[in-house]
């Protein structure tokens, strides 16, 4: 069985990005993947300060706050969907915050390496800066070792989910998203590809 992990990296509470994710991972689950969601709004992921102790302390940062359990749910997962809003062309820097401490799982033989990468992008207009944002979640995916999954969802877009909403709920009217999404879901969980075993957690 699939492990698809949802990453929100919106500030904003049961945003437009959550909800896309929701509905990506409700159709993994009806295609038989097991999902999970972890939303940054209302959490705490501080910067990497480049301290260096994470070479010292492997598995895992030195800081103490919600990445630590981020870190357990990005190992059990054999997929991972960032989602993020468009803030000022690219990803939030929630989001950004998540791949910079990421370093540990780096260090530990490469962990996320093993896994898919996915993405969802929320902008204000339909030319809103979604693809950029995606390209830049996909490079710090691939800085990662991660291997890029494309929707392949014709007929609503093969190349990934670009949704468009302003205001909270907006993004439920945007069916073309939607349907992007429901069929990414889908193609995580019904894919083939065998990424050895990147699924299982370090921590025990």
């Amino acid at each position: 069985m699939k492990r698809i992990l949802g990453i929100a990296g919106s500030p904003r509470p049961d945003g437009n990005t959550e909800f896309v994710l929701e509905r990506l991972l409700a159709a993994a689950e009806a295609a038989g993947a097991e999902t999970r969601l972890f939303a940054l709004a209302g959490k705490t992921v501080a910067p990497c300060t480049d301290c260096g102790q994470c070479t010292d302390r492997q598995p895992y940062c030195v800081q103490s706050d919600d990445m630590q359990a981020l870190y357990d749910h990005m190992l059990w997962a054999h997929a991972i969907v960032f989602g993020s809003p468009v803030y000022m062309g690219t990803m939030t820097a929630q989001l950004k915050a998540v791949f910079d401490r990421a370093r540990p799982l780096w260090l530990m033989d490469n962990a996320l390496s093993r896994k898919a990468a996915a993405a969802v992008a929320v902008g204000e207009g339909r030319w809103g800066g979604q693809e950029l944002t995606i390209q830049n979640i996909y490079w710090a995916a691939l800085n990662h070792g991660m291997v890029v999954v494309g929707g392949a969802c014709l007929p609503y877009g093969n190349w990934e989910v670009c949704g468009m909403a302003g205001a909270a709920g907006e993004i439920a009217a945007d069916k073309e998203a939607i349907a992007a999404a429901e069929g990414l879901g889908r193609r995580l969980a019904e894919m083939t590809i065998d990424f050895g075993p990147g699924g299982e957690s370090a921590r025990r």
